[in-house]
């Protein structure tokens, strides 16, 4: 048979994205018709087996489920791993399903050859099946629906209950004018999470500031917010670094909107990354997606997989994002760009700091430490969780707080705006 009916290559790029990230083989609709070497169905069968039965689709599995079969082609399997996972896995299985239509055609054909019919029908028969198995490869897998009464039924599962509900399994958003400190947020978030689950991870990309000052500020959070040991969190906050000239240095978040598509080797390269963190939070949302901050179409397209991420891993995964600037004091969001963003997330909240006078940006001097949390979208009961919309709590030190403030009100330059110098040791967002 002739490379017009298979390819080899497609076969086993398809086969590495699988194994590069497992979630994607449950929804891919491919079947081991749809591939043409005997190797590459027997590692799409273990692929089955090992998803069946919940499993990790993985190298070690894999040879181990065809081992067992007898079934382990050696050089097969390293070619697939030495292959690159691809982006736009959709078209390449649509590719591997056209030819193994063409496969079907051809044996179709082969077959009435060598048959000798009694009755015409039975030759329609078998083309009519035939063409009926085609229109199976070419749909994929179909929808498939299970009544309400067969469904387990749960409760949305929150943390930090008590304090600022985030649940788990979806996306959610946390908004604010730059240097309103959801830096200083995210951290205290992480402590308390390792406080509810102390045998679990977090991961804080805050990718705006260098690691060596949020390293500062989890400490300043831990002993002189929370009054604990940063000893107690040290170990379980992590930061994405990479070394360059022998210097760790905080790693800077791959665009995965590029020129109006996303970047799947990208997105699945972190996800791979970060998997067994059980609290994931990307800061600011503009760094990971690269797009155009104002179009729908984008947005959908960043926040789909994201979405699915929190739903098939079941982490909490937190978008930080930043706010227009209006202090009208409602309930209304404010997050900037498409509203594709806000409609992704299923709970978000808005941080203020505390004003005097909030139409005049007046400060409160003797609560500079503290912000505001208003809950602007809630579909899954967070606020029967906390009792209320909106909660005070204490984000930053006090005393580095109002220090920076008096200092920050005392220069201005001739655009109205102030520059200053932060005390000694203190560290602001």
């Amino acid at each position: 048979m002739n490379e017009e009916f298979y390819n080899l290559a497609f076969e086993r790029s398809v086969l590495a994205s699988f194994i590069f990230e497992p979630a994607m083989f449950a929804r891919s609709g491919v079947t081991s018709d749809d591939f043409y070497m005997h190797a590459h169905q027997n590692i799409l069968n273990a692929m089955k087996d090992l998803n069946d039965q919940d499993r990790p689709i993985d190298e070690e599995f894999i040879r181990v489920w065809l081992s067992d079969r007898k079934q382990f082609d050696e050089r097969a399997m390293m070619e697939v791993l030495t292959s690159n996972p691809i982006s736009n896995l959709h078209e390449y299985i649509k590719s591997l399903k056209e030819y193994a239509q063409r496969r079907a055609l051809w044996k179709l054909g082969i077959d009435l050859q060598k048959q000798e019919f009694t009755r015409p029908s039975d030759g329609i028969d078998m083309i009519e099946t035939t063409l009926s198995n085609i229109r199976d490869m070419r749909v994929g897998v179909a929808i498939r629906t299970i009544p309400s009464g067969d469904v387990v039924e749960r409760e949305p599962e929150f943390v930090l209950s008590n304090w600022l509900p985030l649940p788990r399994g979806v996306v959610s958003m946390i908004s604010a004018e730059g240097g309103s400190g959801k830096g200083w947020t995210a951290l205290q978030i992480a402590n308390r999470y390792i406080d509810e689950h102390p045998y679990d991870k977090v991961c804080l990309w805050l990718s705006e500031d260098d690691i060596g000052i949020n390293t500062n500020r989890h400490r300043l959070v831990s002993s002189s917010v929370m009054n604990k040991l940063y000893s107690d969190y040290k170990n379980s906050v992590h930061f994405p670094v990479v070394q360059k000239n022998g210097v760790i240095i905080g790693e800077r978040p791959k665009p995965l909107i590029v020129n109006g598509k996303f970047d799947h080797h990208a997105f699945y390269r972190m996800r791979q990354s970060l998997r067994g963190f059980g609290l994931i939070v990307l800061d600011p949302l503009r760094s990971f997606y690269g797009g155009d901050e104002n179009s729908n179409t984008e947005a959908n397209l960043f926040m789909g997989p994201l979405q699915d991420w929190a739903a098939e891993e079941n982490i909490v995964l937190v978008l930080l994002h930043h706010s227009n600037k209006d202090k009208d004091g409602s309930f209304k969001s404010k997050s900037r760009g498409a509203s594709a963003f806000r409609d992704a997330v299923r709970v978000m909240y808005e941080i203020d700091k505390i004003y005097k006078n909030p139409h005049t940006a007046e400060i409160d001097l003797d609560n500079a430490h503290m912000r505001r949390f208003k809950m602007t979208k809630d579909n899954l009961g967070a606020m029967r969780v906390l009792g209320r919309y909106e909660v005070t709590h204490h984000i930053t030190p006090k005393d580095s707080a109002r220090a920076t403030v008096i200092q920050y009100e005392s220069k201005t330059s001739d655009e109205n705006e102030y520059k200053f110098d932060f005390p000694a040791g203190v560290t602001a967002e």
